[in-house]
């Protein structure tokens, strides 16, 4: 089909509604306007359904049920439901239905709006099928029929949708053809026209209604003027009506050039067909006043002569053979095509985007009731939870100072039991000492002065001595120092208890026990202390000059350690053997010189016969009790000198023993300010949620308001006002 032949022509008449379209105002741009405004409006509602299902994401990982699964799951559903509505919306068009009986002029009408000659006319039966004309993008119009995807051309139509064709389809059949857009203004601007076959050549107008009709905005009656409205088209409507809620509905008078045949009749004959086509529509289908049907919507056109003019030259105007009083109906049929418009634009954006709208705003409800929802718990538990934290902080700020008092008091206590028990083993290790000499005679090992059997004598003394001390030691301190443990190990335990808050730990402290083997080592290593011990057990006379002169410097000097006269005797063992007798005989010499022999003899005798008595109670036994003696003299001197550390010792087991339980028990309540840490660092996390639910979801509420306006402003702009002019 050549350009000429699709390129829209200007009329003469009707020029003033041309230069309308041509600026910008014709009424088919008000659903055009009201589409593009509530695309970027639902665009706007996707954007915040996303945003919200990414805060609600985040709400549902809290566990205070904040949002139920339920409602959760609800929302996040209207992510597809919004692109639905989306995807509705780009294919929402405006949509025209003509109908009428056989050969009364529907797809002559069209091609006169369509201002091209595209659906095959003729005379008698010519539209087999239903051929709805729609827009494309494409350059060249093609056509598709039903069960198949494939475009076939342009030229197939006259053969496929022609009742005189052989290759025809059924009456119910739905042909597309698919014009492009930049060659038609109607299909530009969103509109669909559909044709009808005639209602007179089938009886399935309910299946008809079901498939075709349900979604169109405008119904247009094409009647021939030739006749009048009969019982078929009354039939369909009626039909119409039942289904739809006050349709709107156009009637054409086409033909309306035959009455220049009959002059005299115009006025009679037209007044004829407006009663009945008024009685029709307002009287049985209450559609509307009969003042607004008589001028809105009842025309007398003749659409031959509209789609000539549309296709010929105004140059060759003339000649084409118009009948009488052609402009007038030319004007009319101008008149139909801007009211028709004015209605169709209205209509199919009430109908097509008020029931969008009312969906955009029960999502935005259910939005904002959801959110709302979620602010309002959210406060609520952030108040809990501060004051909870403001609980949570006070305790642990107690437990703090009590955990230092209690240190500080327990510091002490120990500190003082410790002291206690140093004083307590050095007096009670002194007074052992005092009695050395007694326990060191209780020693029972057969004695022997063999020089090989004294260190192993000397051994099993020590072992002795060391085993009996730590026995007595034992014996007189275990009691008194075992009841100031208890006692202290009780206020330990009863402290710690009072300030914990679970009864488990509570029963963890009590499962405490202190140590039942617990015993204090008091380490007399009496090998050690007397390694440097060497007894002196050879006989010494009483009388000897030695012994005398012995016993006069230790007389004259008490504070010489026995250690160092020890050393002087094993020094001076074999001055005292070699030389006594020597001594002996010199001072026999000057007594004998003195007195005579007789004394000299006399006290020679006595002083043998002493001699002979100590040598010979010189047994193994005095020899085992000298042993004894300087050994008792020499450990009581070693065991004087570690009484401190002694003690220091035993003071220091018993500390260790105490710092030991109190740190077992002390424990708890640190494991309890730790997990009192733990809780107060939760509670700020949730708080700090919390705070983020509540400011995001403000944020998200404050685009509810926006988007709420949006659809008020659209729906007070297109859907209550009247003004179908938009400018753009």
């Amino acid at each position: 089909m050549s350009d000429s032949m699709i390129r829209e022509k200007p009329t003469a008449f009707g020029s003033i509604r041309q230069n309308n379209i041509f600026n910008g105002h014709s009424p088919l741009k008000l659903f055009t306007h009201a589409k593009i405004t509530i695309t970027d409006i639902f665009k706007n509602i996707a954007s915040y359904v996303n945003d919200s299902n990414t805060y609600l994401n985040d709400v549902i990982k809290s566990d205070r049920n904040l949002i139920t699964n339920d409602k959760y799951k609800e929302i996040q559903q209207l992510k597809e439901r919004v692109s639905r509505i989306l995807s509705i919306i780009s294919r929402d068009h405006m949509k025209v239905v003509f109908f009428g009986r056989t050969s009364n002029g529907k797809s002559t009408v069209m091609n006169a709006m369509l201002r091209e000659k595209i659906l095959p006319i003729g005379m008698g039966h010519t539209t087999n099928c239903f051929l709805q004309i729609e827009g494309t993008d494409k350059n060249e119009p093609s056509v598709l029929i039903p069960g198949s995807d494939e475009l076939k051309s342009i030229n197939n139509l006259s053969s496929i949708g022609n009742a005189l064709s052989r290759e025809k389809l059924d009456s119910d059949s739905l042909v597309k053809i698919l014009w492009p857009k930049e060659k038609c203004r109607l299909i530009r601007d969103d509109v669909i026209l559909v044709d009808s076959p005639g209602i007179d050549v089938s009886v399935n107008l309910d299946e008809w209604i079901e498939k075709y009709c349900l979604d169109a905005d405008v119904f247009v009656l094409v009647i021939s003027a030739e006749a009048t409205i009969a019982g078929a088209e009354k039939k369909f409507l009626h039909h119409v009506a039942e289904r739809l809620s006050n349709p709107n509905i156009f009637i054409l008078m086409n033909r309306w050039d035959a009455i220049d045949n009959e002059p005299e009749m115009v006025e009679l004959v037209k007044q004829q067909h407006l009663d009945r086509g008024l009685e029709f529509l307002c009287d049985e289908l209450n559609l509307c006043q009969r003042k607004e049907a008589a001028e809105h919507r009842m025309f007398f056109i003749s659409a031959r002569e509209a789609l000539l003019n549309r296709n010929v030259n105004i140059s060759t105007l003339s000649k084409s053979g118009f009948n009488k009083a052609y402009k007038e109906r030319l004007i009319e049929f101008n008149k139909f095509e801007h009211e028709f418009e004015k209605c169709i634009s209205k209509t199919a954006v009430k109908t097509k985007f008020e029931q969008h709208t009312n969906r955009g705003k029960e999502i935005l409800i259910l939005l904002c009731e959801t959110i709302t929802n979620i602010i309002n718990k959210s406060q609520t538990i952030k108040q809990e939870s501060s004051e909870k934290l403001i609980e949570t902080e006070d305790r642990n700020n107690f437990l703090e100072r009590e955990l230092i008092l209690i240190t500080e008091l327990a510091k002490e206590k120990i500190r003082y039991v410790s002291e206690d028990v140093y004083q307590r083993v050095a007096q009670t290790l002194n007074d052992e000492i005092k009695r050395l000499y007694t326990l060191i005679e209780e020693f029972d090992r057969p004695f022997s002065s063999d020089y090989n059997q004294i260190p192993l004598y000397k051994q099993d003394l020590h072992r002795w001595v060391e085993q009996q001390l730590g026995t007595n030691l034992q014996n007189r301190l275990h009691t008194t120092l075992y009841n100031s443990l208890d006692i202290v190990h009780s206020e330990i335990k009863e402290r710690i208890k009072s300030i914990l808050l679970t009864n488990e730990r509570k029963l963890f402290v009590d499962s405490i026990i202190p140590r039942s083997d617990f015993a204090i080592s008091y380490r007399l290593d009496c090998s050690n202390l007397c390694s440097d011990f060497h007894e002196d057990i050879q006989f010494k006379f009483s009388l000897g000059l030695t012994s005398l002169w012995e016993n006069f410097v230790q007389n004259q000097n008490k504070s010489t350690n026995y250690i160092s006269s020890s050393l002087l005797n094993s020094s001076n063992d074999l001055f005292t053997t070699s030389k006594s007798s020597l001594v002996t005989l010199g001072i026999s010499a000057l007594i004998w010189r003195s007195i005579g022999w007789k004394m000299v003899a006399i006290i020679g005798s006595i002083y043998g016969s002493l001699y002979l008595y100590e040598r010979l109670m010189w047994t193994k036994k005095a020899q085992e009790r000298a042993f004894k003696r300087q050994y008792a003299d020499y450990i009581s001197a070693k065991m004087k000198l570690i009484v401190d550390l002694t003690s220091g010792n035993a003071s220091a087991q018993v500390h260790q023993e105490l710092s030991m339980y109190f740190a077992q028990t002390i424990h708890y309540v640190a494991m309890e300010k730790d997990d009192i840490l733990d809780n107060i660092q939760e509670i700020k996390n949730e708080i700090n949620h919390l705070k983020s639910y509540i400011d995001k979801g403000k944020k998200l509420t404050k685009q509810i308001d926006k988007i709420d306006h949006e659809l008020n402003q659209f729906a007070k702009q297109y859907l209550l006002t009247d003004s179908t002019n938009i400018t753009n």
